[in-house]
């Protein structure tokens, strides 16, 4: 081998080793503050000086037990304010970290304690349910959230569409530990606009809800969606029969305290779910029986129904209790200011 040929394999060898050792810096050391952000993603929602509950602690871990798969979660925090012996409604909105704008309409409009005496005197209780998030700005937002309001209940839930059936299992099971002794718990999306007073009056109508049921639109005769790639595709394993029993519409509901830990209970019995109204107000409340009560008439799907021949009344008070796909704060504030306006006898 020539002298030059050798000097040459010497200089690649240490230009091979140059750039290895580059790579190495622009992976480790520029990317530091990401490492350091994902070690320490657990302890960015701080945890709670004095417990809100007896019941609380950071450390215990509740199950959502299918026949398939079992998940453990924890309530990273929870409010400080908790239900009083006089509160008969919890209302669990469910959220996501970063979605401040639309919690602080919902905050400034339906669940404003100036705005209902209900909220105000702690007969109806409301909070919002999140999943931690997964970076520091957003932790550190979330906590000065928690601070200022006291209002979020923050779970280590993965935040995923596909595991929605969790986040509802956490909102009962929340609801079984910190406010038992509540007839009602309400599930809502905060996609919506509420005529609060409305929906607290249904609350002693026979016909409107029951402790022993479950209040809402219901859907029938519903078909599952075969085709693989569609996210609310059904297969045969999990499902056979060619028509859904009948649930409730997903963005509200309303289930009585009795049914509640049967509900908890049975999920062990059936494999896990995508599609959470149809699991939670479906396939169990025709497993335990437990009846069903249509809100069809005083319900809005779209922000396109917020018309006059809509909202009426219905023996002096307003027909309609909320309204769904409010998209961004100003369609809630906006909603509510409708649905809140209308001029009964």
């Amino acid at each position: 081998m020539h002298p030059s040929d050798s000097c040459m394999n010497l200089w690649r060898r240490l230009w091979k080793y140059l750039l290895i050792a580059v790579v190495l810096y622009a992976t480790v050391f520029l990317n530091i503050d990401r490492i350091r952000t994902f070690s320490t993603e657990s302890s960015l929602v701080q945890v709670i000086e004095t417990p809100p509950h007896p019941n609380w602690s950071q450390n215990t871990t509740y199950s959502a037990q299918f026949k398939d798969q079992r998940h453990s979660y924890q309530f990273v925090t929870i409010p400080k304010k908790q239900c009083s012996n006089n509160t008969k409604l919890q209302i669990t909105i469910l959220s996501t970290a970063g979605n401040f704008e639309i919690r602080q309409a919902i905050r400034d409009t339906w669940a404003n304690p100036n705005n209902s005496k209900h909220v105000e005197n702690n007969d109806i209780r409301i909070s919002f349910i999140i999943s931690a998030a997964q970076n520091e700005f957003l932790n550190s937002s979330i906590q000065k959230e928690i601070e200022k309001y006291d209002d979020l209940i923050v779970t280590d839930l993965y935040e995923s569409y596909e595991l929605l059936i969790l986040k509802v299992h956490a909102i009962l099971t929340y609801k079984q530990n910190f406010c038992e002794s509540a007839d009602f718990q309400l599930k809502i999306d905060d996609d919506m606009a509420v005529y609060m007073e409305g929906l607290y009056d249904s609350l002693s109508e026979k016909k409107q809800s029951s402790v022993d049921a479950i209040s809402g639109i219901i859907w029938r005769n519903s078909p599952p969606v075969r085709e693989k790639k569609h996210r609310w595709y059904v297969p045969m394993t999990l499902y056979s029969q060619k028509h859904f029993p009948p649930y409730i519409d997903g963005p509200i509901y309303l289930i009585g305290k009795n049914v509640i830990p049967k509900m908890l209970d049975a999920t062990k019995n059936y494999s896990q779910w995508i599609i959470e109204d149809v699991f939670w107000t479906g396939i169990l409340a025709k497993a335990l029986q437990i009846r069903q009560i249509n809100w069809a008439n005083h319900l809005l799907r779209y922000v396109i129904e917020l018309v006059p021949s809509r909202l009426k009344c219905l023996n002096g008070k307003p027909l309609i209790y909320a309204v769904h796909n409010m998209k961004g704060p100003q369609m809630i504030i906006d909603g509510y200011n409708k649905l809140t306006g209308v001029k009964c006898q």
